[in-house]
């Protein structure tokens, strides 16, 4: 009787060590494929069309992406670290830099940008769309 609760309090001590292990490397899988979304979208501001641009964002009609001003950008860079606000929705802040296409002047925008985690299948979309370009 003694030995057999030893075994099941082992089983249970191995089984709650598989599962912490199991959650934290659940959260280096989603904190990484945070990095990889960040890193992509980054790339898709500088060299893809607006339609690979909006593959980013849950609600597509409410990008504002820049092209619409004549704008493309031409670097992002972080600010801050990716802040857990809510389960699932992480804000980050980066600095963007837009080359404006009609007179080739650089302008710079600091946009504070709200990430959710829609799951292993959809992983990390935009939820707020991109800071209003005034035009000047």
């Amino acid at each position: 009787m003694h030995s057999s609760k030893k075994i099941l309090s082992r089983l249970l001590v191995i089984t709650l060590i598989s599962t912490l292990v199991a959650c934290g490397s659940l959260q280096e899988k989603r904190e990484q494929s945070f990095y990889d979304t960040l890193t992509l979208f980054k790339h898709a501001l500088r060299r893809e069309s607006p339609e690979s641009q909006l593959a980013f964002f849950i609600n597509p009609e409410s990008a504002n992406l820049p092209s619409r001003y004549g704008m493309r950008a031409v670097e992002m860079d972080q600010l801050t670290p990716p802040v857990e606000i809510e389960e699932n929705i992480w804000v980050i802040k980066v600095r963007l830099q837009y080359l404006k296409e009609s007179s080739q002047s650089i302008r710079t925008i600091d946009d504070r940008q709200q990430w959710h985690w829609l799951g292993e299948d959809d992983g990390w979309r935009r939820n707020n769309p991109m800071p209003i370009v005034l035009r000047r």
